[in-house]
Protein backbone atom coordinates (compact mmCIF):
# COMPACT_ATOMS: atom_id res chain seq x y z
CA UNK A 1 0.00 0.00 0.00
CA UNK A 2 2.72 2.61 0.75
CA UNK A 3 4.22 2.01 -2.69
CA UNK A 4 0.85 2.76 -4.33
CA UNK A 5 0.76 6.18 -2.64
CA UNK A 6 4.42 6.96 -3.55
CA UNK A 7 3.91 6.51 -7.31
CA UNK A 8 1.42 9.40 -7.69
CA UNK A 9 3.71 11.65 -5.66
CA UNK A 10 6.64 10.80 -7.97
CA UNK A 11 4.55 11.51 -11.07
CA UNK A 12 3.50 14.87 -9.62
CA UNK A 13 7.13 15.78 -8.98
CA UNK A 14 8.12 14.88 -12.58
CA UNK A 15 5.22 16.89 -13.97
CA UNK A 16 6.21 19.88 -11.85
CA UNK A 17 9.82 19.69 -13.07
CA UNK A 18 8.71 19.46 -16.70
CA UNK A 19 6.30 22.36 -16.27
CA UNK A 20 9.06 24.43 -14.67
CA UNK A 21 11.45 23.67 -17.50
CA UNK A 22 8.84 24.65 -20.07
CA UNK A 23 8.21 27.86 -18.21
CA UNK A 24 11.92 28.70 -18.23
CA UNK A 25 12.13 28.01 -21.98
CA UNK A 26 9.02 30.11 -22.56
CA UNK A 27 10.53 32.98 -20.61
CA UNK A 28 14.12 32.81 -21.85
CA UNK A 29 13.71 31.30 -25.33
CA UNK A 30 11.66 34.09 -26.89
CA UNK A 31 13.92 36.70 -25.37
CA UNK A 32 16.89 35.13 -27.13
CA UNK A 33 15.14 34.33 -30.42
CA UNK A 34 12.85 37.32 -30.91
CA UNK A 35 15.10 39.83 -32.64
CA UNK A 36 12.31 42.30 -33.42
CA UNK A 37 9.04 43.48 -31.94
CA UNK A 38 6.34 45.22 -33.92
CA UNK A 39 2.91 46.66 -33.32
CA UNK A 40 0.22 46.61 -35.99
CA UNK A 41 -2.25 49.38 -36.67
CA UNK A 42 -4.97 47.49 -34.74
CA UNK A 43 -2.77 47.20 -31.66
CA UNK A 44 -1.73 43.55 -32.12
CA UNK A 45 1.90 42.82 -31.30
CA UNK A 46 4.19 40.26 -32.97
CA UNK A 47 7.74 39.28 -32.07
CA UNK A 48 10.25 37.36 -34.13
CA UNK A 49 13.17 37.51 -36.51
CA UNK A 50 13.07 39.86 -39.49
CA UNK A 51 13.63 37.88 -42.68
CA UNK A 52 13.28 40.70 -45.19
CA UNK A 53 11.21 43.56 -46.50
CA UNK A 54 10.56 43.68 -50.24
CA UNK A 55 7.64 44.65 -52.46
CA UNK A 56 6.23 46.52 -49.43
CA UNK A 57 5.79 43.23 -47.55
CA UNK A 58 7.59 42.43 -44.29
CA UNK A 59 8.42 38.78 -43.65
CA UNK A 60 8.85 37.81 -40.02
CA UNK A 61 9.76 34.44 -38.50
CA UNK A 62 7.73 34.08 -35.33
CA UNK A 63 8.41 31.36 -32.72
CA UNK A 64 4.64 30.80 -32.38
CA UNK A 65 3.26 31.37 -35.89
CA UNK A 66 6.21 30.50 -38.14
CA UNK A 67 6.74 32.71 -41.19
CA UNK A 68 4.39 35.68 -41.17
CA UNK A 69 3.87 38.16 -44.03
CA UNK A 70 2.68 41.62 -43.05
CA UNK A 71 1.98 44.59 -45.36
CA UNK A 72 4.55 47.26 -44.52
CA UNK A 73 1.80 49.90 -44.41
CA UNK A 74 0.09 48.05 -41.52
CA UNK A 75 3.16 48.15 -39.28
CA UNK A 76 2.67 51.02 -36.84
CA UNK A 77 5.76 50.49 -34.68
CA UNK A 78 8.89 48.37 -35.06
CA UNK A 79 12.08 47.88 -33.09
CA UNK A 80 14.71 45.53 -34.48
CA UNK A 81 18.04 44.25 -33.24
CA UNK A 82 21.33 45.75 -34.42
CA UNK A 83 21.96 43.30 -37.27
CA UNK A 84 19.35 44.46 -39.79
CA UNK A 85 20.62 45.60 -43.20
CA UNK A 86 18.63 48.51 -44.61
CA UNK A 87 18.64 49.63 -48.25
CA UNK A 88 17.21 53.08 -48.81
CA UNK A 89 15.26 54.23 -51.85
CA UNK A 90 18.34 56.10 -53.16
CA UNK A 91 20.44 52.90 -53.04
CA UNK A 92 22.32 53.71 -49.82
CA UNK A 93 22.82 50.71 -47.52
CA UNK A 94 22.96 50.88 -43.73
CA UNK A 95 23.23 48.30 -40.97
CA UNK A 96 22.09 48.74 -37.40
CA UNK A 97 19.03 48.91 -35.17
CA UNK A 98 15.89 50.14 -36.89
CA UNK A 99 13.15 51.87 -34.93
CA UNK A 100 9.89 52.79 -36.64
CA UNK A 101 7.96 55.29 -34.52
CA UNK A 102 4.16 55.78 -34.47
CA UNK A 103 4.49 59.10 -36.30
CA UNK A 104 6.16 57.36 -39.29
CA UNK A 105 9.68 58.52 -38.47
CA UNK A 106 12.46 55.95 -38.79
CA UNK A 107 15.66 56.03 -36.74
CA UNK A 108 18.62 53.84 -37.63
CA UNK A 109 21.23 53.47 -34.85
CA UNK A 110 24.63 52.35 -36.19
CA UNK A 111 26.70 51.73 -33.10
CA UNK A 112 29.20 54.53 -32.58
CA UNK A 113 28.16 56.30 -35.79
CA UNK A 114 25.53 59.04 -35.62
CA UNK A 115 21.93 57.82 -35.90
CA UNK A 116 20.10 58.45 -39.16
CA UNK A 117 16.65 60.06 -39.10
CA UNK A 118 14.51 58.92 -42.04
CA UNK A 119 10.95 58.71 -43.27
CA UNK A 120 9.07 55.42 -43.74
CA UNK A 121 9.12 55.96 -47.52
CA UNK A 122 12.94 56.11 -47.46
CA UNK A 123 13.16 52.42 -46.47
CA UNK A 124 13.06 50.29 -49.64
CA UNK A 125 14.39 46.90 -48.45
CA UNK A 126 15.35 45.13 -45.26
CA UNK A 127 17.97 42.37 -45.43
CA UNK A 128 18.25 42.59 -49.25
CA UNK A 129 20.03 39.77 -51.12
CA UNK A 130 23.79 40.10 -50.91
CA UNK A 131 25.10 41.08 -54.34
CA UNK A 132 27.58 38.68 -55.90
CA UNK A 133 30.05 40.86 -57.80
CA UNK A 134 32.39 38.03 -58.73
CA UNK A 135 33.08 37.44 -62.43
CA UNK A 136 31.68 34.12 -63.62
CA UNK A 137 33.14 32.24 -66.56
CA UNK A 138 31.33 29.94 -68.96
CA UNK A 139 31.92 28.57 -72.40
CA UNK A 140 32.23 25.58 -74.64
CA UNK A 141 34.50 24.06 -77.28
CA UNK A 142 33.51 21.51 -79.92
CA UNK A 143 35.94 19.56 -82.07
CA UNK A 144 34.95 17.34 -84.97
CA UNK A 145 36.71 15.84 -87.96
CA UNK A 146 37.21 12.98 -90.41
CA UNK A 147 40.43 11.38 -91.56
CA UNK A 148 40.23 8.80 -94.36
CA UNK A 149 43.19 6.83 -95.66
CA UNK A 150 43.07 4.07 -98.28
CA UNK A 151 40.99 4.24 -101.44
CA UNK A 152 40.32 7.90 -100.63
CA UNK A 153 42.37 10.51 -98.81
CA UNK A 154 40.13 13.01 -97.08
CA UNK A 155 40.76 15.23 -94.07
CA UNK A 156 38.33 17.54 -92.26
CA UNK A 157 38.72 19.44 -89.01
CA UNK A 158 36.09 21.69 -87.42
CA UNK A 159 36.49 23.77 -84.30
CA UNK A 160 33.88 25.96 -82.60
CA UNK A 161 34.68 27.64 -79.26
CA UNK A 162 33.22 30.36 -77.03
CA UNK A 163 34.35 31.97 -73.78
CA UNK A 164 32.13 34.30 -71.73
CA UNK A 165 33.17 36.35 -68.69
CA UNK A 166 30.09 37.73 -66.90
CA UNK A 167 30.08 40.32 -64.12
CA UNK A 168 26.97 42.14 -62.79
CA UNK A 169 27.36 45.08 -65.19
CA UNK A 170 29.88 43.78 -67.74
CA UNK A 171 30.12 40.84 -70.13
CA UNK A 172 32.97 39.84 -72.40
CA UNK A 173 32.45 37.26 -75.16
CA UNK A 174 35.08 35.70 -77.41
CA UNK A 175 34.19 33.34 -80.28
CA UNK A 176 36.44 31.36 -82.61
CA UNK A 177 35.60 29.09 -85.54
CA UNK A 178 37.78 27.14 -87.94
CA UNK A 179 36.70 24.79 -90.73
CA UNK A 180 39.39 23.09 -92.79
CA UNK A 181 38.99 20.20 -95.26
CA UNK A 182 41.09 18.53 -97.97
CA UNK A 183 40.28 15.83 -100.50
CA UNK A 184 43.14 14.00 -102.27
CA UNK A 185 45.45 16.81 -101.25
CA UNK A 186 43.23 19.63 -102.58
CA UNK A 187 41.78 22.16 -100.14
CA UNK A 188 37.99 22.08 -100.36
CA UNK A 189 37.15 24.15 -97.27
CA UNK A 190 39.15 26.82 -95.49
CA UNK A 191 37.31 29.48 -93.50
CA UNK A 192 37.91 31.01 -90.11
CA UNK A 193 36.11 33.48 -87.89
CA UNK A 194 37.23 35.34 -84.79
CA UNK A 195 34.94 37.74 -82.94
CA UNK A 196 34.85 39.60 -79.65
CA UNK A 197 32.16 41.65 -77.93
CA UNK A 198 31.85 43.80 -74.83
CA UNK A 199 28.45 44.41 -73.21
CA UNK A 200 27.79 47.14 -70.67
CA UNK A 201 24.56 46.53 -68.74
CA UNK A 202 22.54 49.64 -67.95
CA UNK A 203 19.85 47.59 -66.20
CA UNK A 204 19.66 43.86 -65.47
CA UNK A 205 18.18 43.37 -68.97
CA UNK A 206 19.32 46.32 -71.13
CA UNK A 207 22.88 46.76 -72.37
CA UNK A 208 25.03 48.60 -74.88
CA UNK A 209 27.63 46.68 -76.88
CA UNK A 210 30.67 47.10 -79.09
CA UNK A 211 32.10 44.26 -81.16
CA UNK A 212 34.70 43.36 -83.73
CA UNK A 213 34.85 40.46 -86.18
CA UNK A 214 37.43 39.09 -88.59
CA UNK A 215 36.61 36.40 -91.16
CA UNK A 216 38.43 34.64 -93.98
CA UNK A 217 37.09 32.18 -96.59
CA UNK A 218 39.51 30.92 -99.21
CA UNK A 219 36.86 29.16 -101.31
CA UNK A 220 34.74 32.35 -101.39
CA UNK A 221 37.77 34.45 -102.56
CA UNK A 222 37.55 36.34 -99.22
CA UNK A 223 40.96 37.20 -97.80
CA UNK A 224 39.53 39.26 -94.93
CA UNK A 225 36.14 40.63 -93.89
CA UNK A 226 36.50 42.92 -90.90
CA UNK A 227 33.52 44.38 -89.03
CA UNK A 228 33.29 46.98 -86.27
CA UNK A 229 29.92 47.57 -84.64
CA UNK A 230 28.02 49.03 -81.71
CA UNK A 231 24.42 49.08 -80.57
CA UNK A 232 21.75 48.15 -78.04
CA UNK A 233 20.86 44.71 -76.68
CA UNK A 234 18.08 43.23 -74.59
CA UNK A 235 18.70 40.21 -72.35
CA UNK A 236 15.25 38.68 -72.03
CA UNK A 237 16.40 35.62 -70.04
CA UNK A 238 19.71 34.71 -68.45
CA UNK A 239 19.45 31.69 -66.17
CA UNK A 240 21.15 28.33 -65.89
CA UNK A 241 18.29 26.85 -67.93
CA UNK A 242 17.46 29.48 -70.56
CA UNK A 243 19.27 32.37 -72.23
CA UNK A 244 17.76 34.67 -74.84
CA UNK A 245 19.04 38.01 -76.11
CA UNK A 246 18.43 40.23 -79.13
CA UNK A 247 20.59 43.04 -80.50
CA UNK A 248 20.35 45.89 -83.00
CA UNK A 249 23.04 48.33 -84.00
CA UNK A 250 25.22 49.89 -86.67
CA UNK A 251 28.42 48.46 -88.07
CA UNK A 252 31.06 49.16 -90.68
CA UNK A 253 32.05 46.27 -92.95
CA UNK A 254 35.25 46.13 -94.98
CA UNK A 255 35.79 43.24 -97.43
CA UNK A 256 39.08 42.40 -99.11
CA UNK A 257 39.08 39.79 -101.90
CA UNK A 258 41.83 37.93 -103.67
CA UNK A 259 40.45 38.48 -107.19
CA UNK A 260 37.20 40.44 -106.88
CA UNK A 261 37.06 44.18 -106.19
CA UNK A 262 37.29 45.19 -102.54
CA UNK A 263 34.33 47.00 -100.97
CA UNK A 264 33.20 48.55 -97.70
CA UNK A 265 29.89 49.86 -96.43
CA UNK A 266 27.98 50.93 -93.30
CA UNK A 267 25.32 48.43 -92.27
CA UNK A 268 22.42 47.75 -89.96
CA UNK A 269 23.27 44.74 -87.80
CA UNK A 270 20.78 42.45 -86.06
CA UNK A 271 21.49 39.54 -83.75
CA UNK A 272 19.68 36.80 -81.85
CA UNK A 273 21.25 34.42 -79.34
CA UNK A 274 19.24 31.58 -77.78
CA UNK A 275 20.15 28.60 -75.59
CA UNK A 276 17.92 26.35 -73.49
CA UNK A 277 18.30 23.12 -71.54
CA UNK A 278 15.61 20.45 -71.70
CA UNK A 279 14.84 17.16 -69.91
CA UNK A 280 16.70 18.01 -66.72
CA UNK A 281 19.76 19.33 -68.62
CA UNK A 282 20.06 16.18 -70.75
CA UNK A 283 19.64 18.18 -73.98
CA UNK A 284 20.94 21.67 -74.80
CA UNK A 285 19.43 23.44 -77.81
CA UNK A 286 21.13 26.55 -79.20
CA UNK A 287 20.73 29.01 -82.06
CA UNK A 288 22.76 32.11 -82.96
CA UNK A 289 21.81 34.40 -85.85
CA UNK A 290 23.65 37.48 -87.17
CA UNK A 291 22.33 39.62 -90.03
CA UNK A 292 24.05 42.59 -91.65
CA UNK A 293 22.29 44.78 -94.25
CA UNK A 294 24.14 47.57 -96.07
CA UNK A 295 22.67 51.04 -95.59
CA UNK A 296 23.90 52.13 -99.03
CA UNK A 297 22.92 49.04 -101.05
CA UNK A 298 20.59 46.40 -99.65
CA UNK A 299 22.10 43.89 -102.10
CA UNK A 300 25.06 43.71 -99.71
CA UNK A 301 23.31 41.51 -97.18
CA UNK A 302 25.13 38.96 -95.02
CA UNK A 303 23.63 36.28 -92.80
CA UNK A 304 25.23 33.72 -90.53
CA UNK A 305 23.28 31.17 -88.51
CA UNK A 306 24.41 28.44 -86.11
CA UNK A 307 21.82 25.93 -84.98
CA UNK A 308 22.34 22.67 -83.11
CA UNK A 309 22.17 20.73 -79.89
CA UNK A 310 24.50 19.24 -77.33
CA UNK A 311 23.91 16.08 -75.31
CA UNK A 312 25.90 16.09 -72.07
CA UNK A 313 27.75 12.85 -71.30
CA UNK A 314 29.67 13.36 -68.06
CA UNK A 315 32.00 15.84 -66.35
CA UNK A 316 31.31 18.59 -68.86
CA UNK A 317 31.81 16.41 -71.96
CA UNK A 318 29.07 16.34 -74.59
CA UNK A 319 28.18 15.12 -78.05
CA UNK A 320 27.33 17.96 -80.40
CA UNK A 321 25.60 18.33 -83.76
CA UNK A 322 25.63 21.76 -85.39
CA UNK A 323 24.43 23.20 -88.69
CA UNK A 324 26.20 26.35 -89.93
CA UNK A 325 24.65 28.45 -92.69
CA UNK A 326 26.43 31.42 -94.28
CA UNK A 327 24.66 33.59 -96.85
CA UNK A 328 26.11 36.41 -98.97
CA UNK A 329 23.55 38.05 -101.27
CA UNK A 330 26.27 39.58 -103.50
CA UNK A 331 29.23 37.20 -103.58
CA UNK A 332 32.10 37.45 -106.07
CA UNK A 333 31.55 35.99 -109.54
CA UNK A 334 31.57 32.18 -109.47
CA UNK A 335 30.92 31.95 -105.72
CA UNK A 336 27.61 30.53 -104.47
CA UNK A 337 25.43 32.67 -102.21
CA UNK A 338 24.78 29.98 -99.60
CA UNK A 339 27.35 27.85 -97.84
CA UNK A 340 26.33 25.15 -95.35
CA UNK A 341 28.41 23.08 -92.99
CA UNK A 342 27.36 20.26 -90.64
CA UNK A 343 29.65 19.64 -87.67
CA UNK A 344 29.35 16.49 -85.55
CA UNK A 345 31.87 16.23 -82.77
CA UNK A 346 32.79 15.96 -79.13
CA UNK A 347 32.72 19.03 -76.96
CA UNK A 348 33.37 20.36 -73.50
CA UNK A 349 31.17 22.93 -71.74
CA UNK A 350 31.48 24.68 -68.38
Amino acid sequence: MPRMFNRPRLAVRKLACATGAMAIVALLGPAAAQAAKLTLGNGDQVSGEILDLKDQTLRLKSPLFGEVKIPWSQVAELRSDEGVRIRLADGTELQGQLVLQPDGKVVVAQGAAPARDLERADVALLNPPVADNATKYSGHATLGGTFNRGNSRDDALNLDAELVARAPTNRYTLNAESHEAKSTGVTTTSNRLLSGQYDRFLTPKDYLFVNAKAQTDKQADLTLRSTLGAGYGRQFFETDVKKLSAEAGLSYVNENYDLAANKSFPALSLGLNYEQKFFDNRLVLFNKTDVSVSLSNTQDTLLKNKFGFRVPIANGLNLSTQLNISYDHSPPLGVKKTDTNVVVGVGYAF
